[in-house]
């Protein structure tokens, strides 16, 4: 009869372990975040201080370009001021002259002489031509140049061909002639030279001569 009632005793002792490990595992498991908390919570402020600092310098970027683009305006306003004002400044010469050479022609037309004379119509063109030399340089000075045309072989890139001729003296697509005179700025072109070409010579001139 002890035996039987010892054996129940003896069936239950052995749990008591495993509840204490329980136990002891459940208290290191309530344990673990208070230490790990204060860790995540300076990562989390360095992060926060980084992306701060990352704004900060992106606005500064971001005024420092709307600054340079605003002095890259302001220098390309008074580049392109300064340039009107150096042609201007060496066109009035021209504008004088055109007027002295008006002013010497109605003159002597008001004064009763033959204005339609050979010498006063020379001393007219002679003026006029002045004032295109003087015009001219005062372009040129500022890079503008005319075209080389007339002779030359036919470039598409500078000429433009308003027609054809047959001629026998000079070869096929040669310029004949400029019928307008075109310019270019540095290496760019203003407006093409307006000329005629040298087209092939016309086929059947035995039949005809036959």
């Amino acid at each position: 009869m002890n035996e039987s009632t010892e054996d129940p005793k003896d069936l239950e002792e052995p749990k008591a372990p495993e509840e204490q490990t329980t136990d002891a595992g459940a208290e290191s498991a309530e344990r673990e975040p208070d230490v790990e908390v204060p860790a995540h919570d300076a990562e989390t402020t360095r992060l926060r201080e980084e992306r701060d600092q990352l704004e900060q310098k992106l606005q500064r970027a971001m005024a420092d370009t709307q600054n340079i683009l605003r002095r890259q305006r302001q220098e390309l306003e008074d580049g392109r001021r300064r340039v009107l004002e150096g042609l201007t400044q060496e066109l009035l010469p021209v504008l004088d002259t055109f007027g002295l050479a008006l002013q010497s022609y109605d003159g002597e037309a008001a004064d009763g002489s033959a204005a339609g004379e050979a010498g006063d119509v020379a001393a007219l063109v002679e003026g006029v031509r002045m004032v295109r030399t003087m015009l001219s340089g005062a372009l040129e000075r500022h890079g503008l140049k005319e075209i080389p045309a007339e002779g030359q072989p036919f470039d598409p890139a500078r000429h433009e061909a308003l027609g054809k001729e047959p001629n026998a003296d000079v070869p096929e697509n040669q310029v004949l002639r400029v019928m307008q005179a075109g310019y270019l700025l540095g290496d760019h072109v203003v407006r093409h030279s307006k000329v005629i070409v040298a087209g092939p010579q016309p086929s059947g001139d035995a039949g005809g001569e036959e």
